[in-house]
């Protein structure tokens, strides 16, 4: 009888999410035991896991640990790819220091709270946050662990020896009603940076060219894996590039019209399990394996 693990792979890499698609830390839940079992099984089929995410590589490093997850993972909207064993960046793109400039001088002069982020020379993220804000618990959970409060911004990427930012992320509040700050960002600084919405409130910038799809590709050519051979799994519009850069895409039940348009596919949303359930009918049943 044939092994049913020697069936040919449907896919060479399955990229995931982390926040809306594997991760509901919106509404204090882990990684589900399901999405974690379906994880499991795929490695252990021999196909790579990997994730793809605008959080930090040491807030991915800690929140997968337990996934056994060894592949590089694509972090910071694709501005770092970074080994999730031993935190090693392997890849990373600034934001031009004149352009940072230019862009930490207009949140300086506007009113939204936002967090800028730099790599320091231990190979870690530093977070700095303009000004303390009404929401401190969202602010912590969607910046992560802010170094200082450091109202001027402008401050940072001065002088000849500053050292350039990855990103940077806005949070947008009642001050923001009826404007469309994506649409006025790209109009100040595209074609030089890429702008973003990544939530419904909170607008993100990289340097041009830098998304998440970028870094998957940059991660699959790391690995000699062939883009249109892996999967990929998402919910919000900064996964879209994802879902365009790989064979087959994925849009969670709950994600944005822009990532179900893209995607070729669509599972159930996160609070069923939506990752797990298409981990299993597209990459573990067609190589006859359960679960």
């Amino acid at each position: 009888m044939t092994n049913p693990r020697n069936r040919a792979r449907p896919f060479d890499l399955v990229v995931l999410d982390l926040d809306g698609t594997i991760l509901d830390l919106y509404h204090h839940k882990p990684i589900s035991a399901a999405v974690q079992t379906a994880i499991a099984a795929v490695q252990a089929a021999g196909i790579p896991v990997t994730i793809a995410t605008g959080r930090t590589l040491d807030y991915v490093r800690a929140h997968i640990a337990h996934l056994n997850i060894t592949t590089p993972v694509v972090t910071t909207q694709g501005a770092v790819v970074g080994d999730p064993l031993t935190g090693k960046i392997l890849y990373e793109a600034d934001i031009p220091l004149p352009l940072a400039r230019q862009a930490m001088a207009w949140i300086d002069a506007h009113p939204y709270i936002t967090a800028v982020y730099f790599l320091d020379d231990d190979g870690h993220i530093v977070i700095y946050q303009n000004r303390r804000g009404p929401e401190p618990d969202f602010y912590a959970h969607v910046f992560g662990e802010v170094r200082a409060i450091q109202p001027r911004f402008a401050d940072l990427v001065s002088g000849d020896d500053a050292r350039p930012p990855l990103k940077f992320i806005l949070v947008e509040d009642e001050s923001s009603a009826g404007v469309d700050l994506v649409g006025d960002l790209r109009g100040l600084f595209s074609p030089g940076l890429n702008i973003t919405r990544t939530h419904p409130r909170l607008v993100e910038g990289t340097a041009q060219g830098i998304d998440k799809g970028v870094g998957v590709l940059r991660l699959c050519e790391r690995l000699g894996i062939d883009p249109g051979r892996a999967l990929a799994i998402g919910d919000s519009d900064n996964d879209i590039p994802i879902l365009q850069a790989v064979g087959f895409g994925v849009a969670m039940g709950n994600a944005t019209p822009g990532v179900m348009a893209a995607a070729q596919w669509v599972a159930p949303p996160i609070e069923e399990d939506g990752a797990a359930v298409a981990l299993r009918e597209l990459v573990l049943t067609p190589m006859g394996i359960g679960q």
